[in-house]
């Protein structure tokens, strides 16, 4: 079964062709094709928590009811696990590579169930007793609440406001834009080259991880001493980068600093692009995304993001449609 991983622009295109309006005209073959793919078990169209957000901020009930009813079709609540959850394990992976500790880590289930699966238990999608465990299961037969699943993932601001959650609460977008622009900024005063912008990169990404890294190593029992007498500095950053979804991250993140910060803007948007895709990018099939990022996952000749984790990036519908149509054949 083929995992596809679709942005958030591509459902929206996906539900304009499924309301069968003139600018979702160019998706409708695309729709044709994951409609026929989902039923006869060709492939899944896997939500993660971003999805869920990104459609709660539309404060138009009918414009995000619509793209849910889509959301709900094609996915059937199959689901992602959080980056997190996926980024603690490759800490442990790596750290047991290079220091024997933890011994066999337990890899992550990516793929699920509903938003307990989602939310790695945080939320359950029922009632019953011993829910949250089984439906964090990487077997896709299991059952969801279908009922508290649509109410979850159909809920506006007014509804998660009146729950005592508003989705802006903390504007993560305004704080990774700043954060970003910053670091551009201090980019640009040091003159880093060009060559050496990846590891500049690198190094603020492993500022903003070493808690996790510290919090990995003392669960498996490492000194951050012992770490440092065995990697040294370079070593540690080049331990970050080796990280598969920081790895496609900072890929994302060069692609905005190549450019002088007055020619590239960071926007507010970026923020759920350089958190979400990381993981669908190492773990999916196929990543449905905006051609901006799939020229930075392509950019580097020497490093190709995607071949390395035999992923297929596209940007059009009709690389989407023409990608299931082989697959069919196939």
């Amino acid at each position: 079964m083929l995992r596809i991983y679709l942005d958030q622009f591509a459902w929206i295109g996906l539900s304009r062709a499924a309301q069968k309006r003139p600018d979702g005209a160019k998706y409708a073959p695309a729709l044709e094709m994951c409609r026929a793919a989902r039923q006869i078990g060709l492939a899944s169209f896997p939500l993660d928590l971003y999805r869920y957000w990104e459609t709660a901020k539309n404060s138009n009930d009918g414009s995000r009811n619509r793209l849910v009813d889509l959301l709900i079709e094609l996915s059937d609540f199959d689901s992602m696990a959080m980056p997190q959850v996926i980024l603690d394990y490759e800490i442990d992976l790596a750290l047991s590579v290079r220091f024997g500790r933890p011994i066999a880590p337990s890899p992550p289930r990516v793929f699920g169930r509903g938003i307990a699966h989602m939310s790695n238990g945080r939320v359950t999608d029922t009632a019953r007793p011993g829910a949250a465990a089984t439906s964090s299961s990487s077997d896709l037969r299991i059952p969801v609440d279908r009922a508290l699943e649509e109410a979850l993932l159909r809920a506006g601001p007014k509804e998660h406001a009146r729950s005592g959650a508003p989705i802006d609460i903390i504007n993560w977008g305004d704080l990774y834009a700043q954060q970003e622009v910053r670091a551009a900024q201090d980019i640009a005063n040091r003159k880093v080259r060009r060559e050496d912008l990846l590891a500049a990169v690198v190094h603020t990404d492993y500022q903003d991880l070493v808690g996790v890294v510290k919090d990995r190593m003392g669960a498996a029992g490492i000194s951050p001493e012992e770490v440092v007498e065995t990697l040294g500095d370079k070593g540690l950053l080049q331990f970050v980068y080796g990280l598969p979804t920081r790895r496609v991250a900072n890929q994302l993140r060069v692609s905005k600093h190549i450019h002088p910060p007055q020619q590239q803007k960071w926007k507010p948007s970026d923020f759920v692009d350089v958190i979400a895709l990381p993981a669908p990018v190492v773990y999916c099939d196929v990543v449905f995304t905006e051609h901006e990022w799939v020229r930075a996952l392509t950019r580097d000749k020497t490093d190709l993001v995607h071949k390395r984790f035999d992923t297929t990036l596209i940007h059009e519908p009709d690389q989407l449609t023409d990608l299931l149509g082989r697959a069919t054949l196939g």
